[in-house]
């Protein structure tokens, strides 16, 4: 009889095992997360809207994942941390994306460009400087290695003036050119919002061009750094469903700031700390492109990889990097709506 008991026993927890891994896999199967934890790296650029807004009004929850969002204050750091592991998913600009890929990593793969800020960027000067011709002689500031650095070569390059003889640049965070502009340290500089808007809104002060002129926004729509979202390869590989749900809540959010704005901003503003009328300006300039167009834009026809891959070859031009990659070899299709 004791022997019997153990024997049911036994097969009892057999088919307990057996049924929560056929679980399991069925759960797999019909599209559950693998894993419901996903790591993001981002900060408080409009390039985050969407993730925050999603934790916020619980969309990813909603789609059987928590987000825990990670502040980073550089791009490039955001992506260092995502080939070493300490990150799952993230947004950052193309530049320091671009790089990476120049360096030969193959530790990312991108899936999305979540909007255009082509307004909300550009080159500020005094009143006395007429045009980008003006500029020569002058002293004009850049984030070195950003995309209002590339927008400064690109409207010098067009207009013939050679950065490095007819003018002086200078390295500057965007956050120290008001008080540059107002001491008269610098002449002009380029920056994005919001110290873009605060810069255009000083005394003598006027916008000279933004990003609508950069040499590539005409045949590709693309600003000299536009935002792209990036997953660490191996956790796409591993998590297809989690990577999938996650999608699927980030443009949801997208389409929630396209639809509700206002709603949106009354949670963005812990992010960003800003007032909500400066917040609502804000939105108000972004265009956001949704989950619908991903597709045609990263890989059939690819217009938008293939003005990527025009601005690679733009940084090998301007030695900003050595040697261009093939961009679409970082595309996850995959990974698109």
């Amino acid at each position: 009889m004791k022997s019997t008991k153990v024997f049911l026993a036994s097969a009892a927890l057999m088919l307990a095992s057996w049924l929560m891994f056929t679980g399991v896999s069925q759960a797999e199967e019909a599209g559950a997360p693998e894993k419901v934890t996903v790591v993001y790296g981002g900060s408080s650029w409009l390039g985050h809207y969407p993730v925050w807004v999603g934790v916020e009004k619980g969309i990813f929850q909603k789609h059987g994942l928590g987000v825990l969002f990670q502040n980073f204050y550089a791009s490039s750091g955001r992506m260092g941390s995502l080939v070493a592991g300490d990150l799952d998913i993230a947004s950052t600009g193309s530049i320091s994306a671009i790089a990476l890929m120049a360096s030969g990593s193959k530790g990312f793969m991108t899936f999305a460009t979540q909007d255009s800020y082509a307004t909300v960027e550009g080159l500020i000067a005094r009143e006395n400087i007429k045009t980008v011709a003006d500029l020569k002689d002058k002293k004009v500031a850049a984030p070195f290695a950003s995309s209002a650095h590339v927008l400064i070569l690109d409207l010098l390059e067009q207009n013939g003036i050679d950065p490095d003889k007819d003018l002086t640049l200078i390295n500057l965070k965007v956050n120290e050119m008001p008080a540059a502009m107002a001491s008269g340290e610098i002449d002009a500089c380029a920056a994005w919002t919001p110290h873009f808007n605060n810069l255009l809104n000083m005394p003598g002060n006027h916008l000279l061009a933004d990003d609508t002129a950069f040499s590539l926004y005409k045949q590709y729509s693309l600003g000299p750094g536009p935002d792209i979202m990036v997953v660490r390869r191996e956790f796409a590989e591993k998590y297809p469903n989690t990577c999938k749900a996650f999608v699927k809540g980030y443009f949801e959010a997208v389409d929630l700031l396209i639809r509700n704005p206002k709603e949106c901003a009354e949670v963005l503003v812990k992010l960003t700390n800003l007032g909500m009328e400066e917040q609502m300006s804000v939105l108000k300039d972004i265009q956001w492109i949704p989950g619908a167009e991903q597709r045609a834009l990263m890989v059939e026809p690819g217009k938008f990889t293939e003005g990527m891959q025009r601005l690679a070859e733009f940084l090998v031009k301007h030695k900003q990097i050595d040697a261009a990659p093939v961009v679409k070899e970082w595309v996850a299709a995959d990974m698109m709506p």
